[in-house]
């Protein structure tokens, strides 16, 4: 019976220290007060099952410090950017558009976006960033799956594949970056980097190179063969979707 009690409230394990008698107070405390299951869902560890529209709401409340119009700009948010995650990458210029934005909300949202690619970045492994693939691309993609313009970023990595550097190597236009093969191997030697991880966005979400990122990988890899250096992966960035030349045997 106490097992069904704490499913029927959706409280993770943490609460199994409560009564049965306790976990239904709670329950009739949410059932009256609905505005406070979101907060509660995620103060139990269930906030994975909230909505993108529920968090806006409450991230509306909680960064402008009102609860007036915080409903109408979540509103707006979601309107405009479609999805949570949109909004915490969109761009400062697209979010000063948004009406009502007070001067807390922004920042805020600069902060959500450095302490996620801060938490992504801490995962990968620390021996070697290519061990775990999986999480070397949730923190590529953390970076760059939602940029509006291409981005040209590289890993520098030592000879145990250890994250030496992340660095932007250039920005462009929607759909092209410049390149310059000899200004990456002397920033891979002057960094004393014995292999480079390539990665770079298609913002129209599309991840299949095009003819000219297999012609500036070649060019790049050309360029480095003559310091030592190797190319260890090229990744291109999509929207919930990437392209490994490694695996592609494009490289």
């Amino acid at each position: 019976m106490e097992d069904r009690d704490a499913g029927a409230t959706g409280f993770s394990d943490g609460m199994t220290g409560l009564s049965s008698a306790d976990l239904r107070q709670i329950t009739a405390l949410t059932d009256a007060l609905p505005e406070m299951e979101p907060p509660l869902a995620l103060l139990t560890g269930r906030g994975r099952h909230l909505a993108d529209a529920t968090l806006l709401h409450l991230l509306t409340v909680l960064f402008t410090g009102r609860e007036t119009g915080s409903a109408e700009l979540a509103r707006n948010l979601f309107a405009r950017f479609g999805s949570l995650a949109a909004v915490l990458s969109a761009t400062g210029r697209e979010l000063e558009s948004i009406t009502d934005m007070g001067t807390h909300m922004l920042p805020m949202i600069r902060v959500l976006q450095e302490a996620a690619l801060r938490y992504n970045r801490a995962r990968l492994p620390p021996e070697d960033v290519l061990d775990n693939e999986q999480k070397l691309l949730d923190y590529l993609t953390a970076r760059l799956a939602r940029e509006n313009i291409e981005q040209f970023r590289i890993l520098f990595l030592n000879e145990k594949n250890s994250l030496i550097a992340d660095e932007a190597q250039a920005r462009g236009t929607v759909n092209h970056t410049p390149v310059y093969p000899r200004e990456v191997a002397r920033r891979a030697v002057e960094i004393g980097a014995t292999a480079l991880v390539l990665v770079h966005n298609h913002p129209s979400g599309d991840p299949t190179p095009s003819e000219a990122d297999l012609q500036m990988t070649m060019q790049v890899q050309a360029a480095l063969e003559v310091v030592g250096v190797t190319i260890a992966d090229h990744f291109i960035i999509g929207n919930g979707r990437h392209t490994s030349f490694r695996r592609n045997n494009l490289l």
